[in-house]
Parts: structure tokens; sequence; C-alpha cells
């Protein structure tokens, strides 16, 4: 049965963004729904709708982006939140308060709550669960839509039909900011935590330690988080490729390895048909051990060991047209696996690197059909490279290293070792150094 068939009187606003209005209507016909436990007669079960998917899409067509990714509302899956939820079993007791400080329309607090027990009542189910859960959000209609999708699952599993006032549960779902000093009180109470923050970057004002500038959301708001819980909650997340792999973000994890935190990972891809953003589930503790450490062992022999790789110093629309003028290289105009001589020029003041070496894109994603496309750069003046390029400058300097260097990174084998090495979208020098050289040798 569709969403339309599901919920008659929603039936012009899920076809059609514009018939639709505004989001708040749709949080009405929501709460109304968790109010009266009548969905037009139909029972309310755990295949409702409201429980699978069509609060998002009702958000995503009455919401334009740019207020999306202002606010960073992109929101959980079905499977992802329930996979944090599982993470927590056999962590946590089941009278523990579970926290979400950005929980948006609740899907992680749901997933939790499909693991909490049921009483002889739904004002008694509530009245529990609202001891056990907790969430924050900045978005008053959100944190609206959460509560009435908690009580449409507590009704969905204990086929409950009496009538209650669901904005009158969950005192600890609050419309506040997980910055906000008022919200220190439930960050030091919480239990646990289930997390998936915004995944966009932001200028933040505030000193870090570990960057400044425009920084990934996603890494500000765990900093955050992980100053204010209490040292043994667990953080059972879901974060965006570069925090883990980025090699902005090195800083990052060792700050979070200096505050006792470990954890291992997995993998997930983008993170859903809409957003295109590649990211990993874990589940951080403090106890011993290395943090989102890759399985793979180590190579006995590098691309390190033969070459030096270094990112392109040339920044197209910042630096200025002055000092030298050099040949130049820049990733639209070099092509892939093949020899070139460069015939382009410009000034440029910072430092050129004398061919012959390996040219290799940055931009990279895990959905391409090769992860590290080179080109070999001959000629006799050195040559300068604009930074969304890699340089891999053999020791010897021989177009024979760089010949099979290019061969080496045609391998499946080193495609799929930097798939299973990091999945963000940009190669960093740290990875290309990594690769095992032995793949030739044998």
């Amino acid at each position: 049965m569709t969403i339309e068939e599901h919920i008659p009187a929603a039936a012009d606003a899920m076809s059609s963004g514009k018939r639709l209005g505004t989001f708040d209507a749709f949080v009405e016909l929501a709460i109304t729904t968790a109010r009266s436990g009548r969905n037009d007669g139909l029972a309310i079960t755990s295949s409702h709708p409201l429980l699978n998917g069509a609060a998002y899409l009702a958000f995503r067509k009455t919401v334009d982006i740019k207020t999306r990714r202002e606010i960073g509302a992109f929101f959980s899956s079905e499977n992802v939140a329930a996979l944090l939820a599982s993470k927590l079993l056999g962590v946590i007791d089941e009278d523990a308060l579970v926290l979400d400080p950005t929980c948006g329309i609740g899907d992680l607090l749901i997933a939790r709550a499909a693991h909490l027990p049921l009483h002889e009542t739904l004002e008694k189910t509530l009245d529990a669960w609202g001891a056990r859960l907790a969430g924050f959000d900045t978005r008053e209609d959100l944190i609206r839509l959460c509560k009435g999708r908690l009580c449409i699952m507590a009704r969905a599993r204990g086929g409950f039909d009496e009538e209650i006032d669901p904005l009158a549960y969950f005192p600890n779902i609050l419309v506040q900011d997980i910055f906000a000093e008022e919200s220190h009180g439930l960050l030091s109470s919480a239990d646990a935590v289930v997390f998936n923050p915004p995944f966009g970057k932001i200028v933040w004002h505030e000193k870090l330690d570990w960057a400044a500038g425009k920084i990934n959301a996603a890494a500000i708001f765990l900093d955050h988080l992980t100053l204010k819980i209490g040292p043994n909650v667990p953080v059972a997340a879901v974060l965006p490729e570069v925090l883990r792999c980025g090699a902005r973000y090195g800083r990052f994890k060792s700050a979070l390895a200096e505050r006792g935190y470990s954890g291992s990972f997995e993998a997930r891809g983008q993170f859903d048909s809409w957003t295109d953003v590649d990211v990993f589930t874990t589940l951080l503790t403090r106890s011993d051990g290395p943090l989102w450490q890759s399985p793979i062992e180590p190579a006995n022999l590098s691309l390190g060991d033969r070459f030096e790789v270094r990112v392109g110093t040339v920044v197209p629309h910042r630096d200025p047209l002055a000092g030298p003028e050099r040949a130049y290289i820049c990733a639209k105009t070099t092509p892939a696996w093949s020899t070139f001589t460069p015939t382009a020029s410009r000034h440029h003041t910072g430092r050129a690197f004398l061919p012959p070496f390996v040219a290799i894109r940055r931009t990279s994603s895990p959905s391409d059909k090769m992860r590290a496309v080179g080109t070999i750069v001959e000629g006799d003046e050195p040559v300068a490279v604009e930074n969304h390029l890699l340089v891999a400058i053999p020791n010897d300097g021989s177009v024979q290293s760089c010949e099979a260097l290019l061969a080496l990174l045609q391998s499946q084998a080193i495609n799929d070792r930097l798939n299973d090495l990091m999945r963000c979208r940009h190669l960093t020098t740290g990875a290309i150094r990594s690769l095992p050289w032995k793949l030739l040798d044998e």
C-alpha cells in the first residue's frame, strides 16, 4: 500500500511539494495521527509511512535545498538508524538515557525505542520511554514531528488506541542547540549517544586546537560532544568519510584518541541517493585500542620508498601571477594514462617540479572506475602544478620508474586497496605513499 493510501488526508501533500504547501501542514497531520491513533480506519503498524520514509520525503518536498544544507538536515535511513541502535545493545542497560543531540525528525530515537519495553497502557509506555530518550534540535517543527512519530511507534508496537496529547510526553526532547549552555546538563547526564551530525563545511569562529577556517560540521559537533559527555558514554555514529581519512582531519583524530576514544568502523558508501557524501558507522568508546584503523596491513615496500609524493602548489584562483614563468599543468588539461610535455604556462613563485614525474588526480570517488588516475609528465624545465593534482617524483629520476608507477595505478589490486583504505573524495599523499610496490616486483 502506498503512502497516499495509508494517509488519505495527506495524498495531495505527498504527491506534490507545491500542493502540500508547508512542512507545518504535514507535521500537524502527523500529530493528529499520533493523538487519536486513528488513520482513516486503518490500524497503525510498524509499516506505517510515518515510520518508513514519509516524514523525510515531506521535508525534502517542502523545504528548499538551501535551507536543508544550512541546517544540515539530511536524516538517517531506517537501515542506518537500526544499525546504530543495534550497536548499543549489550553495551548499555535497558533503562539507560540515550541522547540524540541532533535528533531532527527522530529516526535514531525511534530505532532505539524499538528496543524499549512496552507497558500496560500507552500513557505508561510513553512515560517510561520519556525517561530513557533525549534529544535536541533547533527547529520546533522537527521536535514536534519527532515526538509525534515516537508516539506512533509506541502505538504500532503495542496496539494502543487511547487518545493522548503527543506533545505532553518526552520532556527531554527539546528545542535546543547542542552548543547552548542549557544543553550541558543533558549532555553530561546521558548514558549513551546516537549521532548523525551535519556533514557540510562551516566557518567556526571559536578557537580549535586541531583546525581553522572552513571545517566539516561533523567534526565540530563530535569534538564538542566528546568534551561534554561523561567519560564512559558510548557514541554510535554515522560520520562522513573525510573525518576518518581526510588529510586535514589527522589532528582531529589525534585529539579524539588523546581523550581516550577508540573504535572500529564500517564503510557505508553514499549516505543516500540525495546526499552525495560517503559515510561510515562507528561505536566510539573510551577504551584501549586504535581509532578507525584500516584493517589493511602496511606494505613491506611501499610507493613512498620509491617516490617523493607532494600536493601541487598552485591555487589558481588565489595565487597571484607573479614570479618566473613556468610550464603549467592542471587536472582538467592533463590527459589521463598517457605521457605528455606541458605546453601551457603561468607565472608562479612557489615550488615547481622537475620532470619526469607522475601527476595523479586528487579528486576521486569510490564510484569511479579507477581511483588514482595518473599521467607521466616529461620535459626539461620545472613545472608548476595545480593543487588538484598530486606529484609523485621518482627517487631515481627515471622515466622507467614513472612508467612502472602508471602500470601500478592501473591495477585492480591497487584500485581495491584504495577503496578499502579511504572513501572520501580527495586522495591524500599518505594514501598514495602507503600503496605497496611489491605488486611490480613479484
